[in-house]
């Protein structure tokens, strides 16, 4: 048998996390000693014994072997809690094509020094009282049951849970959380937005008083590693947050919940670019816990592996208490233009909120855009003003100046075109903030909030606008994605949705599902009540699939059209892909760079019909602050071959050039 090597940190902390160091393994030792093992071993000048944790074995030597130290012994031959994470740091590692320290980094609590003054953050609160406690329906009752039945006889399992919007999930997660904690276990409710953090932990200290944590990025460090260590110190029964709290130190984990599973919020678009759904699949495997996945609109992934009996389906079919699902209408704005209105409000609409306002009910316009326009442009030549530093347009605000929303660079509003000199230039497109001018134009009585990301940059404003509405200080609530996403607001009657076919002309093959997704969404927060609710899509392609299907509110129409799409275009769930994203500050050494690594790959899968490999090719945005982008796209049937020529590039050097590889991508290159 050859010489096995491990390589050791010796203390998981923020000091040490990126320092290995390599030891021998033992003989008898080597079928023992395993990634994420807790291990003895000798250390420093006098060899005193020290702790340490294995995070990579090998067969190669990274120094003389002659100097290398043997590992002792093990220290505990269970797996601890930092023992797991180590483990999904290395299937990170070895999934998504990161480093291992940068895996390490990602999974593990970094220990940071504490001011005496900073205590642990105090989550943003919610009115308890517009947080209605719901009592169970039959069909709720019968999946808890289910659930309790697999968990008392060990079958940890992974339930895919497509429920209508308003129908209940929420308390779904509460039943079966309850069966968890029962037995001494622990459980993380992972949501996409900061903002669902807040008034999902008022709805689950309903239920567990103050034995819930929340973790989120807005916390400093110091806040974050606080609440790891209540974790850690089982003062906590649920953790919520969302993509990092998938990391909290359970030492008793017995299930991952993953509200709004379909939301491309849960993947990492930093390196490594994981995907938390997948992650959690595999912490729940290691901890031999079960994990719930749900949604109004599952992933085409997700309701694939459902269709093919992977996971456990669960369906939720109804709203309690009787309450309907609401109108849809669509509205083509070509008729609109005919009849000669050029409003960015349709009559419909326009009849709709008069209506609605008149009985004293709420209303929400959902608009999938941000800023006062979208960008400059000169009516003259047809210049678009880019950013200096960025391959995009500048969006205009009404303050005056042009952001890039990528870098961050600002500047003025032009007068003039900077190429034809013409002073026909100005701003084209419809944002949040103009369709709010719009509104008080149309109805200047009104009271309204805006919510989007230019409106929530401070701490707590989110929760804040949140609060105002459900409090009815405002009777309209304008906003973009973040406002679709799991609210509950008992006397919103009425969902406006202008642009809705705006997300389909991204490059991007998952296009028609993400509008499938908000526009579903977006449907789903009128009417949650005793109130009928009623919902108005403007578009200018109604028959779009992705469109029709939501105004005939059908999953399961929408899910056959989408996936015969994609298998006949080879993309995911059908075939795996794989993004291998090559950046530099030098374009023409990046292309040579690019077109190496490319014939490298061609030569690595020679005669492999069933691999397909698309490009070099310059990136849809081929510049980021004076970094330019190319990309190679690999797909394949089979996710080990994507590995293998992942695994070519490991260790790979080569100057100013950085690569970063996505599998199966849900982010536009």
């Amino acid at each position: 048998m050859s010489q096995k090597y491990a390589d050791i940190i010796i203390d998981i902390s923020h000091e040490a996390i990126d320092k290995a160091f390599q030891y021998i393994i033992p003989g008898e030792l080597l079928d023992e000693v395993t990634v994420g093992s807790l291990v003895e071993v000798p250390f420093g000048r006098y060899n005193k014994t020290r702790k340490g944790y294995v995070i990579n074995i090998t067969d190669k030597a990274s120094f003389d072997v002659d100097k290398l130290k043997s590992i002792d012994g093990l220290s505990d031959k269970s797996i601890r809690i930092e023992g797991n994470l180590i483990r999904l740091a290395d299937f990170i590692h070895k999934t998504y094509g990161s480093t291992m320290i940068n895996a390490l980094k990602t999974v593990m609590p970094v220990k940071e020094k504490i001011r005496k003054t900073e205590q642990r953050s105090k989550e943003e609160e919610f009115d308890l009282k517009n947080t209605p406690v719901e009592y169970l329906n039959d069909e709720q009752l019968e999946l808890i049951k289910e659930f309790k039945s697999d968990f008392d006889n060990e079958r940890f399992k992974t339930y895919l849970l497509a429920g209508i919007t308003g129908s209940g999930k929420t308390e779904v997660y509460i039943g079966c959380i309850k069966e968890v904690i029962s037995k001494g276990l622990q459980a993380i409710v992972l949501v996409p937005e900061i903002a669902l953090t807040y008034q999902n932990v008022a709805r689950f200290k309903q239920y567990f008083g103050n034995r819930v944590a929340v973790i989120n990025s807005k916390q400093s460090k110091g806040e974050r590693y606080l609440e790891f260590e209540r974790v850690r110190n089982h003062e906590v029964d649920v953790i919520i947050g969302p993509r990092s709290a998938l990391f909290a130190p359970c030492e008793r984990l017995g299930l991952i919940v993953i509200d709004e599973e379909h939301d491309m919020a849960y993947k990492s678009d930093q390196s490594p670019k994981y995907h938390a759904r997948e992650v959690a699949k595999e912490r729940a495997r290691l901890e031999h816990a079960s994990l719930i996945l749900g949604s109004a609109t599952p992933s085409i992934e997700s309701y694939s592996q459902a269709k093919l009996g992977n996971y456990t389906l669960w369906k939720l079919d109804k709203r309690p208490d009787g309450v309907s699902l609401p109108e849809i209408s669509i509205v083509d704005m070509r008729d609109e233009l005919h009849l000669g209105n050029r409003s960015i409000v349709s009559n419909e609409l326009r009849e709709a909120m008069t209506a609605c306002l008149e009985k004293k009910e709420q209303i929400m316009l959902f608009i999938n855009r941000r800023g006062f326009n979208s960008f400059v442009s000169c009516r003259e030549c047809g210049e678009v003003i880019k950013c200096p530093k960025c391959d995009v347009a500048l969006s205009l605000h009404n303050n005056g100046f042009m952001m890039c929303h990528y870098c961050g660079h600002i500047e003025r509003v032009h007068k003039e075109c900077p190429k034809c000199k013409s002073k026909m230039i100005g701003g084209f497109g419809t944002g949040t903030q103009k369709v709010e001018e719009e509104i008080k134009k149309i109805f200047p009585d009104v009271k309204t909030l805006r919510m989007d990301k230019d409106t929530t940059i401070r701490k707590g404003a989110q929760s804040n606008i949140i609060n105002q509405f459900l409090n009815h200080k405002a009777d309209i609530l304008i906003g973009t994605q973040m406002i679709v996403k799991g609210h509950d607001f008992s006397n919103v009657t009425l969902v406006g949705v202008l642009l809705a076919d705006i997300s389909l002309f991204s490059n991007d093959y998952m296009a028609g599902e993400r509008t499938f997704d908000l526009l579903t969404q977006a449907a789903g927060r009128a009417g949650r009540s005793e109130k009928k609710g009623r919902v108005v899509i403007q578009t200018y392609q109604p028959e779009h699939y992705a469109i029709s299907t939501v105004k005939k509110q059908s999953y399961e129409d929408f899910f056959d059209m989408e996936i015969s799409y994609r298998r006949l275009l080879k993309y995911p769930p059908v075939y795996n892909m794989m993004v291998m994203l090559l950046t530099s500050d030098d374009y023409d050494r990046l292309n040579t760079e690019t077109d190496k690594a490319a014939k490298c790959i061609k030569e690595e899968v020679f005669g492999d019909k069933k691999i397909r490999i698309i490009g070099p090719a310059d990136a849809s945005i081929v510049k980021i602050n004076d970094i330019y982008r190319k990309v190679i796209y690999i797909k394949s049937d089979d996710l080990s071959k994507l590995r293998r020529i992942r695994e070519i590039f490991d260790g790979y050097e080569a100057e100013d050039i950085s690569i970063m590889f996505d599998v199966n991508p849900v982010n536009t290159y």
